[in-house]
């Protein structure tokens, strides 16, 4: 018994060691680790591009390359899009706060009321004694320092002309630029791996080709080539739901009248590729954003109802014909590899998680002895087989539309 016990608590070590090594590891060389994984999603997504250029007589290097252009520009016209949505948010944002600011003083003169709890108060158990008291001077400062200010001016005015730029503004110079730089060379970096996989995705088959028994070569072979194509397929359709969820939400919040439509949508799609926490987070960027830009009860009301057709069609249209079946994620699986996902590499991280997560179930369900974590991390299996509302509607509008 006591060996039994010993044995246990040694494999949970051994485990806790592990993960714990594994973690750090890949948090350790995101700058090395997060390019190459990005890339390798990306490839799955336009393989079948590269292929079908191929089958049009193109050689393998051009077929790469266009390929690869093809999705550079995607991302690069997204990115466009958003920053210059972002652009605009920025510049609208003073008459933004005129609008903001009454309705947070009229709400904490409401909690006053009712409470008791002064605004002052009220602040510094939102953000803290410390950062209250910062805001709160960053405010009066023009009325507290004044003197003060105009007695340092004209000594930092002839130390800025006499060095051209301060030490503070210099630094924050540097470090933008080599953020900046930084951020593009991993995003170039990235492009190149898509390139290179391509190219030399035969190699890479090849190699793992190798790797298995003689007697298992075909088994192998069908396994890998079922497994990327059930990857392409779910990350495609993933991509083309996104797109999909990005237009409907486009139109209807544009319909309520909710500025900045397109940056709201865009961001509550990408959101939904967490279930439930993704769409009550866009849901209520939408919502804060109607209330922001004066639409009222009648721009709540148009943001509920356009999150709510999105969700029926995301739900009983798109998702089953676009993305299948074929890769259901549990979604408390889902949402606890976001949260490590950010944890470790940040936004990237988060982005990336699901995919592949959906990745490794597909390798998992291929594989005999990895087949209880695919189950694991499948799809609801919560004992309940009787057909919902929305199921029942659906199977009743395709008996009637059956000839």
């Amino acid at each position: 018994m006591e060996n039994k016990l010993l044995r246990i608590l040694l494999y949970f070590t051994l485990i806790v060691v592990s993960l714990t090594l594994f973690f750090w590891g890949i948090f350790t060389a995101k700058s090395f680790l997060a390019p190459l994984t990005v890339a390798a999603l990306l490839t799955m997504v336009v393989l079948p591009v590269s292929k079908w250029l191929e089958k049009k007589s193109i050689s393998r290097g051009l077929a790469a390359f266009f390929s690869t252009a093809l999705i550079l520009s995607f991302f690069v016209v997204i990115i466009g899009i958003v920053a210059w949505q972002v652009k605009n948010f920025t510049n609208e944002w003073p008459q933004i706060k005129e609008r903001i600011d009454p309705k947070i003083e009229q709400l904490q003169a409401f909690v006053e009321d009712k409470t008791g709890i002064s605004p002052q108060e009220q602040k510094e158990t939102i953000f803290g004694p410390q950062q209250s008291q910062s805001v709160e001077e960053s405010n009066n400062s023009e009325s507290t320092t004044g003197e003060s200010a105009q007695n340092h001016s004209s000594k930092e005015q002839e130390q800025s002309s006499a060095t051209g730029l301060d030490g503070s503004t210099v630094k924050s110079i540097g470090e933008y630029a080599i953020s900046f730089f930084s951020v593009f060379g991993n995003f170039i970096l990235t492009f190149i791996y898509v390139f290179f996989f391509l190219l030399y995705r035969k190699k890479f088959t090849t190699s793992l080709m190798k790797m298995a028994p003689d007697n298992q070569q075909k088994k192998t072979k069908a396994t890998i080539s079922e497994i990327i194509l059930i990857s392409q397929n779910y990350l495609s359709g993933r991509l083309l739901l996104i797109l999909f969820l990005a237009i409907l939400y486009t139109t209807g919040l544009s319909i309520s009248g909710i500025e900045q439509a397109l940056l709201i949508s865009v961001l509550a799609a990408v959101l939904s590729l967490m279930p439930y926490v993704g769409n009550m987070l866009g849901f209520g960027l939408a919502v804060a954003m109607a209330f922001v830009s004066g639409s009222g009860l009648n721009g709540v009301i148009g943001v509920s109802v356009t999150f709510g057709v999105a969700q029926f069609v995301e739900s009983y249209i798109l998702e089953p014909y676009v993305v299948g079946d074929k890769v259901n994620i549990n979604p408390v699986f889902t949402i606890i590899v976001v949260v490590l996902g950010g944890a470790v590499w940040g936004v990237i991280g988060m982005l990336i998680a699901i995919p592949a997560l959906g990745m490794l179930k597909v390798v998992f369900d291929r594989i005999p002895s990895l087949q209880p974590l695919g189950y694991l991390f499948g799809g609801e299996d919560i004992g309940d087989d009787q057909p919902g509302f929305f199921d029942k509607v659906i199977g009743w509008t395709k008996d009637k539309l059956t000839f």
